[in-house]
């Protein structure tokens, strides 16, 4: 713990004292339901109960399930939710605890080809805040300490100097994946003195690549202490190496943009462990919505308990997973003992250097009018861009925004398509490479 770190931290929770406990409150409870399995499902059941029911009153879309429990709610997937969204959203004047005249749009990232935005109010706001706080200190990352922000930093994600300062996270652009970039990226982590970070899965084992043959630069990363993994499915290879190389155990948070922290690991303890305090999870058959029995394969659907101005009831979140009962690890909840994410192909510039198939999705969300799209490297220099848009698109900003990621002199060819199909697991793959680099 640095002295910096504890300062910016007391400075944080007075303030949030002074201004009544918005993210305390919402810590405290966290901490009490996942450790109280009997206390924690009343705080659960009645949260549930708070949100049915103003979902059924201020939304059109599930104004018809009036007095319907859960399991009596359709199962909704990102789709849905996007062909339905005025129908969803809730008027912001019905909003409890709204402090603002707008809402927060929350833009996901687009890592299965569908952009989706999602809106959240003030009090959805500082859960998730509480969530990074909590989930953090769980594995030994106490907020306001040192922390690698490691991903795609473009015009519409950035963080101004005295926001790095205040929070103290150094934004660190993983865009590119070559040899030189990591090696400043090292240099940049042993200068800051850098003591946790949070990156995409497959920068990890990119990372843990590079490190086997400059092991010269494992020393750079002597100040790290918790590494965190976000988007993406760890391997287990990833995690061995960098365990062996810097000796830290990659902790994986599997968490997305249009709800929050969901899941989490230990150190050194593969099982995922689930927020119930901040969303009712069920774990349903992969062919109808059934529950799947504990040790099946089954899709992993939420009803987030604290997002009252767009309801995400039922939520298909396009992962899968294995349930596993309750032990005393879990304080008796439920937990996931294993979890299938997505794993995205890297892609490579006209020059030949690796980069970070995220790039794309950071850009493609932001654009309007695109439903889904997939990008594809077929050659040295070729690409195609497949979208189905519902709207006409400005080209000429498109191609430049996408040039500007693989090069001015990349051919690039865009097909208007009617859908991008799924693979066998039922999930779309944005990012495809077919061009194998000597």
């Amino acid at each position: 713990m640095s002295f910096g770190g504890f300062i910016r931290r007391s400075i944080y929770w007075t303030n949030d004292c002074i201004h009544g406990k918005k993210v305390r409150k919402h810590y405290n409870e966290i901490g009490t339901v996942l450790s109280d399995y009997e206390k924690g499902h009343i705080i659960r059941d009645k949260n549930l109960d708070l949100l049915l029911k103003h979902s059924v009153k201020y939304s059109e879309f599930y104004k018809s399930f009036a007095g319907r429990k859960l399991k009596e709610f359709p199962v909704v997937n990102k789709s849905i939710l996007i062909q339905n969204h005025d129908a969803v959203t809730v008027d912001i004047k019905n909003i409890p605890e709204q402090e603002t005249e707008t809402v927060h749009v929350q833009r996901t990232s687009g890592s299965t080809g569908t952009p989706f935005a999602v809106f959240q109010d003030s009090r959805k706001r500082y859960r998730r805040i509480a969530e990074l706080k909590y989930f953090g200190n769980d594995i030994g990352f106490k907020s306001h300490e040192k922390l690698g922000q490691c991903r795609i930093w473009t015009k519409w994600h950035s963080k101004s100097k005295w926001q790095s300062f205040r929070e103290n996270i150094f934004p660190i652009n993983i865009g590119k994946v070559d040899d030189n970039s990591l090696k400043e990226i090292c240099e940049q982590i042993r200068k800051n003195k850098i003591v946790s970070l949070r990156a995409y899965a497959s920068w990890y084992e990119r990372l843990a690549e590079f490190l086997e043959q400059h092991q010269e630069y494992i020393s750079d990363l002597k100040s790290i202490k918790t590494a965190i993994s976000i988007s993406e499915a760890l391997n287990e290879v990833t995690r061995e190496k960098i365990k062996n190389l810097i000796g830290v155990s990659i902790v994986e948070c599997y968490a997305d943009e249009e709800a929050g922290i969901m899941a989490q690991q230990k150190p050194d303890d593969t099982n995922y462990y689930l927020n119930h305090a901040g969303y009712v999870f069920e774990i349903l058959k992969l062919d109808s919505d059934e529950p799947a029995e504990y040790g099946k394969l089954g899709r992993i659907v939420i009803t987030d308990l604290y997002n009252y101005a767009f309801p995400l009831i039922r939520y298909d979140t396009g992962d899968t997973a294995i349930l596993a009962k309750g032990n005393n690890t879990s304080h008796g909840w439920d937990y996931l003992s294993r979890l299938y994410g997505r794993r995205l192909d890297l892609i490579y510039d006209v020059n030949g250097n690796a980069l970070h198939p995220m790039n794309f999705a950071r850009v493609l969300k932001n654009i309007s009018g695109i439903v889904q799209w997939q990008f594809i490297q077929k050659d040295e220099t070729v690409y195609v861009l497949k979208l189905n848009a519902d709207k006409e698109l400005n080209m000429n900003s498109l191609m430049s925004e996408i040039k500007e990621i693989v090069g001015k002199d990349a051919d690039i060819t865009v097909e208007m398509v009617n859908d991008i199909p799924v693979l066998a697991s039922g999930k779309r793959k944005p990012v495809v490479c077919e061009w194998k680099k000597n």
